[in-house]
């Protein structure tokens, strides 16, 4: 018995070292690292990054159709919401472009093909909840005839976009991945229905309400571009996706007047979907962070919940040591700033895929250990969120230059022969840092490319292919044209036998 308990107290001491140490070496991994980056200006407190409030009286989001969505009630200790806003209250803004079937159309600014009216058309005369006439007439008409259900909201938002000039949602961003973020779907849906209420006017050649409706678009966008949330900056991109289509679309028909032009692109310029990356990115490290301290302090059963039954096998977080938690937010935070926070450089307005695929490397050959649970856990696969960034900043920065192209077309009668011909300081390809491709064409006006992802001119070989909602693959150019892109060629039937 003697020798039982001896060999059970040295198993104790041993076991009691094997925490103190992994704690010690933990604490001062985490320690180290934080006080190394902060004195290189890091933060990585999740309330050190959110954006600050505003008057609610100059508080678009405080507009009485949008301030409800987020008047929810929340536990003393944020993890949860304990009761939802009023249904009446937002049942308006909910309501918004509540379209039984959204239509699936193929064309797009990215496809050279203007969108189909009718396809919309067909779709509110579907739905009995919208007003439509008793025959089917011209789809334009027939659009604006149903989008009349929601003039009062639009007209209130557009005044609130004049008014209310900041914007600050109310998300309770101490709850961290709990948080409820309703805002988002309305303004995807509002900004849906502005585009195409803005296409329908362009149709029915009015391009004074046509710009009005798509630059009210591009406002619900930046309404949240600076949430460090990935998720917001996704949807910023979705909506300034389905803005550039009308104005995409009054380039080709050259509908923009002089003036419309000078103001649509002032307003691009203003577009920094780059800087969205870098707010989202650091959102995310810190968003991270904060969810580990969290799990620290969980019960089995909310470990359980939070990671799928991975981390700790439902243990509570109290048998796992102190310093392994220490070391995955050290870790974590590590790929942040030398990987993630690199492949953008806002700053320099430049995209490194190179710091991409090293992210993907380094990644794939992490020791798999305690200490790299949780870059598994809480980092989704966002070294590629950046195609999307500098996809739709290249959108943005050519519709700038087409612009500038069409203001030139009208001063001189023909297109420069070269950009440097528009002597005026013009934005850069992301992907090289060098200007965007731009060749005349005298049968289809000019061609504006971006390289792409793969950082090779291809002759502005179109990445996107009609269909796709982002390009098919990493090789390919990012193109603005008024052609249509080629359909992909089906394949053939082998010879029968």
């Amino acid at each position: 018995m003697r020798i039982i308990g001896i060999i059970l107290a040295g198993g104790l001491g041993f076991g009691l070292m094997f925490y103190a140490g992994e704690n010690l070496r933990g604490k001062a991994a985490w320690d180290n690292f934080r006080k190394e980056w902060e004195a290189k200006g890091e933060v990585f407190e999740y309330q050190k990054i959110i954006p600050p409030e505003v008057p609610t009286d100059k508080n678009f989001a405080h507009t009485p159709l949008l301030k409800p969505l987020l008047e929810h009630q929340w536990a003393p200790d944020f993890s949860e919401a304990i009761k939802e806003p009023d249904p009446a209250k937002i049942k308006p803004a909910n309501d918004l472009m509540a379209l039984k079937t959204i239509p699936r159309d193929q064309n797009s600014w990215r496809s050279g093909r203007p969108v189909d009216l009718s396809a919309w058309q067909k779709a509110f005369r579907n739905d009995p909840d919208w007003p439509n006439p008793d025959e089917a007439g011209n789809a334009a008409e027939d659009i604006l005839i149903a989008l009349k259900k929601h003039d009062a909201e639009f007209a209130e938002l557009a005044r609130a976009s004049v008014d209310r000039p900041q914007c600050r949602f109310d998300i309770e961003y101490r709850a961290g991945f709990a948080t409820m973020l309703p805002h988002l779907s309305v303004l995807r849906n509002v900004g849906r229905g502005l585009a195409v209420r803005s296409l329908a006017h362009l149709e029915q050649n009015q391009p004074d309400l046509a710009w009005a409706d798509a630059k009210l678009c591009l406002y619900l966008a930046e309404c949240i571009r600076t949430e460090p949330l990935l998720i917001s900056q996704l949807v910023r991109i979705a909506i300034l996706e389905v803005g550039l289509q009308p104005v995409w679309e009054g380039l080709r028909t050259q509908s923009w007047t002089k003036a419309q032009l000078k103001d649509i692109e002032r307003t691009l310029a203003d577009i920094d979907v780059l800087e969205g990356y870098r707010i989202s990115i650091l959102g995310e490290r810190n968003l991270g962070l904060m969810a580990i301290d969290h799990l620290s302090n969980s019960s089995a059963k909310e470990i359980a919940a939070l990671t799928g039954g991975q981390a700790g096998a439902g243990l509570p977080m109290a048998v796992i040591p102190s310093g392994w938690i220490a070391q995955n937010k050290k870790n974590i935070a590590s790929i942040h700033v030398k990987f993630t926070q690199r492949v953008v450089d806002a700053k320099a307005r430049l995209i490194k895929p190179a710091v991409a695929d090293a992210m993907d490397d380094h990644i794939e050959n992490l020791p798999r250990n305690p200490y790299h649970i949780m870059v598994a856990l809480l980092m989704p696969a966002i070294s590629r969120v950046a195609v999307k960034n500098g996809y739709l900043q290249g959108g943005v920065d050519m519709a700038r230059i087409a612009c500038r192209l069409e203001l030139y077309q009208q001063e001189h009668g023909q297109y420069p022969k070269t950009l440097a011909d528009l002597e005026s300081a013009l934005p850069h390809d992301p992907m090289t840092g060098k200007d965007y491709g731009y060749t005349v064409l005298p049968e289809a006006r000019y061609r504006l490319h971006s390289v792409g992802w793969d950082q090779k001119d291809d002759g502005a070989k179109p990445a996107f292919q009609p269909g796709q909602k982002q390009p098919t693959s990493e090789s390919g150019d990012w193109v603005w044209q008024y052609t249509p892109v080629p359909l992909p060629v089906p394949p053939q039937p082998g010879p029968s036998e």
